[in-house]
């Protein structure tokens, strides 16, 4: 007979890691899947600190951060499919039936809750229509870090680094202090997406070339990467002609952002969202098909590993819901109104714990400079958040109290400028 668990969370990185814990820390008996030999996902190449302000407040490199949550699972009775690819899942009897493959074979377990902490994949470089060959020295920024990080191993002495954000800005500094010569960064929009301290940190103050509007066009080179055109981009993102450069490079990072993986999702007909390109959750972060649960960056991509992790411990929250035969009498539907580019959960569904707050994490459309976020419920105005400024790379957050919000039909979140 196949083992039998209440929760099965596949992924163990830190939000698979914290929903375990938490699941486990809840009275219900937990196994982790993960196709890595190792726990930490992404957590262990990033030997940059900031990681655990929110949850343990102070600033933890990623390893650092892991490892709490590592000998956590060490000391308890979670069981571990370490270098295990789940390869499928199935409704049983009880709940369902995931097949496994290991070393040693095919396995398969039963659980009947199904917790998916799958995190998110990079962007490739031909996802952004970037042309050329296929040659040695093209790389996403992840891939760097993990050579640099656990091999000891530099990918380049003259790189191009394509992407602004936190992890590109972060990348091309560990760059420089490995020895290598970073000869630019561009990034296709007007600005840097990055925090501005990072910007400081990172480019200003190693004296890292960058160019806004500017994308690159081609990579040259068959065998290994020699060099890269460059090109200037209006204010629409469209390529201005003319304005080609050469850049001679060995290397190109690419940085341009996270899609959550949500594959195995779809499988079994999980709802996807078009704007956050994660599943479609309630407060408990629970999708539409009951019992089968979502945390992490596959829900939407977080800015901060703590958020990630927090979203985790609520769908272990859920699954205990789920398994003790709590009822949900509610559908509100989240709204993403103007101003608002994604915003999860997208409902309300769970019967209400006194005192209960909601979180609502969401992303601007634009940039703001003093501003409001406001909620409507039902069409009247309910409460609103005041901002200094917002920008799109920028991840906002509002708590409301969840009683206020069951009885209604529909919550509508927007962004406005202050008048």
């Amino acid at each position: 007979m196949p083992e039998e668990y209440d929760v099965v969370v596949i992924g163990g990185g830190p939000a698979g890691l914290g929903a375990a814990v938490k699941a486990q820390e809840l009275g219900l008996k937990v196994a982790i899947v993960e196709k890595e030999e190792e726990l930490g996902g992404i957590l262990i190449q990033c030997i940059h600190d900031g990681f655990g302000v929110k949850l343990f407040r102070k600033a933890l490199s990623g390893p650092e951060f892991a490892e709490i949550f590592i000998e956590k699972v060490k000391n308890s009775n979670i069981d571990l499919f370490l270098g295990t690819y789940m390869h499928s899942v199935e409704r049983s009897n009880n709940g369902w039936r995931i097949n496994l493959i290991t070393v040693e074979g095919v396995r398969r377990i039963e659980s009947r809750t199904l917790l998916f902490a799958l995190g998110a994949r990079e962007r490739q470089w031909f996802e952004i229509n970037v042309f050329g060959y296929r040659p040695a020295g093209v790389y996403t920024a992840g891939i760097v870090q993990r050579m640099i990080n656990l091999y000891g191993l530099l990918p380049g002495k003259r790189v191009l680094i394509v992407g602004g954000g936190d992890v590109g800005l972060i990348v091309a500094r560990h760059l420089v202090l490995e020895g290598a010569k970073v000869v630019l960064l561009v990034e296709r929009e007007a600005e840097l997406s990055g925090l501005p301290r990072n910007v400081q940190q990172c480019l200003i103050d190693y004296g890292i070339p960058f160019r806004t509007r500017t994308i690159v066009k081609e990579i040259l080179g068959k065998k290994r990467v020699e060099g890269a055109i460059i090109q200037k981009v209006d204010e629409k993102g469209r390529p201005i002609p003319g304005t080609e450069e050469f850049i001679e490079c060995d290397s190109v990072v690419f940085s341009v952002g996270l899609l959550p993986d949500v594959k195995p999702l779809i499988n079994i007909g999980v709802q996807i969202d078009p704007r956050t390109r994660g599943p479609i959750v309630n407060e408990y972060y629970e999708t539409n098909i009951p019992g089968v649960f979502a945390a992490g960056n596959l829900v939407q991509i977080f800015d901060f590993v703590d958020d990630a992790v927090m979203t985790a411990f609520k769908a272990a929250e859920g699954a205990k819901k789920f398994i003790d035969g709590e009822k949900k009498p509610y559908d509100v539907k989240v709204i993403p109104g103007e101003g608002i580019l994604r915003v999860t959960p997208q409902r309300i569904q769970w019967n209400v714990i006194k005192g209960e707050k909601v979180t609502f994490y969401l992303r601007v459309s634009r940039k703001f400079g003093e501003s409001y976020i406001k909620v409507f419920i039902d069409g009247e105005e309910y409460k609103k958040f005041f901002r200094v400024a917002m920008r799109p790379p920028v991840m906002e957050e509002i708590t409301l109290n969840k009683e206020d919000l069951v009885n209604a039909k529909e919550v509508r979140i927007v962004a406005e400028d202050k008048k």
